[in-house]
């Protein structure tokens, strides 16, 4: 990389994305793709990604808040955005001019939205959250429905549920998805009201279902909903964590390595230091319980991971050197350094550590095979 601040870095593959998008489609084939890239598009990053979707024919996003929205049609970003959470009306009303459909998910709200719309002449798109199961955000009756439907200051385009367990194959799980499948397509479709339920595990899992939408979420970037089930053949993961070996020495035996003096050598032992740390994203959960990769070699972290550096143990890697690429996450490498198997070693998810790559980590995107574009947020 020419030029370029060699510390930390994720590279992301968005070639790959768009062969992933392309995968879904096949799946899915009658169904337009409403791509999840809320929380930085799961730290992968909203605007790259986004553009990258927009170039193989992708027209609905959705994010969480309306920062995130502004966001996108700031850097023009094409077609709608959905915005999944709470918006306030005054600012509802300020943004009408932009492509954002907001979600209205409990009766009060959609009629103060109508009528504040109304005062003002104008007509708000939404679409009507429905909790078929989750107990977290919509309305569960048809009564709530039809009072959502009849506010004149609204544009109902569709309704949509959250599975909670569509990610699962348990015979329950799977038996709960279909509930809730079966309440919002009984709700709405008598109504002639358009549908989206289906995320990740849905369109891996429940391939079948009715409905005229998808949120195509996790899956695009490649990972697993549920690191118990495999993911469609042909989806790849687009992201890695890097970094570099920045500093070389050995250690003898009964010296102690970072805070706490977890780690103590057994043996003479020569450690590289690696510019990258929790604050970056590498979670300090997997202390003495990880190996990074340098020189296709695995390399056990040592001691504790500080907040922005760790040490690796590379005694059994004679070749290393000083500027080495070392890889910290990819999950090219199922089993070794994946962030499935980092997630499930720490007890958490793949989402969470996806989502913690931290902000002075600049994205590195590769495109058409060639490095596109590195982009700071600081």
């Amino acid at each position: 990389m020419k030029n370029f601040y060699k510390r930390t870095w994720s590279e992301v593959n968005l070639d790959v994305l768009k062969e992933n998008i392309a995968k879904i489609h096949e799946i899915c084939p009658s169904k337009d793709i409403i791509a999840i890239v809320k929380a930085n598009a799961y730290g992968h990053g909203d605007v790259q990604c986004a553009k990258a979707m927009n170039s193989c024919g992708v027209r609905h996003f959705a994010v969480s808040n309306l920062w995130e929205a502004q966001q996108l049609s700031e850097n023009g970003i094409e077609g709608e955005i959905l915005i999944f959470g709470y918006c306030d009306i005054a600012l509802v009303l300020e943004n009408l001019d932009k492509n954002y459909v907001f979600t209205v998910g409990d009766t009060d709200y959609a009629k103060e939205l109508s009528d504040a719309a109304l005062a003002k002449n104008a007509k708000i798109p939404v679409h009507i959250k429905i909790d078929t199961g989750m107990s977290r955000v919509g309305i569960t009756t048809e009564e709530q429905l039809d009072l959502i439907l009849a506010q004149k200051g609204l544009d109902c385009r569709a309704a949509y549920t959250h599975f909670a367990v569509s990610d699962s194959l348990e015979e329950d799980d799977v038996r709960f998805t279909k509930q809730q499948q079966e309440m919002i397509i009984g709700m709405c479709k008598k109504r002639g009201l358009a549908t989206h339920s289906q995320n990740s595990g849905g369109i891996i899992n429940h391939r079948e279902f009715e409905g005229d939408m998808i949120r195509a979420g996790i899956i695009m970037y490649g990972q697993k909903p549920d690191e118990r089930f495999p993911i469609p053949d042909g989806i790849r993961p687009i992201f890695q964590l890097k970094s570099v070996v920045s500093q070389l020495k050995t250690i003898h035996p009964g010296d102690t390595v970072s805070y706490g003096r977890t780690f103590t050598a057994a043996r003479e032992t020569r450690l590289a230091l690696i510019p990258c740390g929790y604050a970056d994203g590498f979670n300090r959960r997997l202390s003495g319980n990880w190996n990074v990769m340098i020189n296709g070699r695995p390399a056990p972290v040592c001691g504790r991971i500080c907040m922005d550096q760790t040490l690796v143990d590379v005694t059994d890697i004679p070749d290393v050197k000083l500027g080495d690429t070392v890889t910290v996450y990819s999950s090219e490498i199922e089993g070794g350094c994946s962030v499935t198997e980092a997630a499930k070693r720490i007890g958490t998810i793949n989402y969470e550590l996806l989502c913690a790559i931290g902000t002075r980590v600049p994205r590195i995107y590769i495109e058409n095979g060639n490095l596109s574009e590195v982009h700071r947020y600081i």
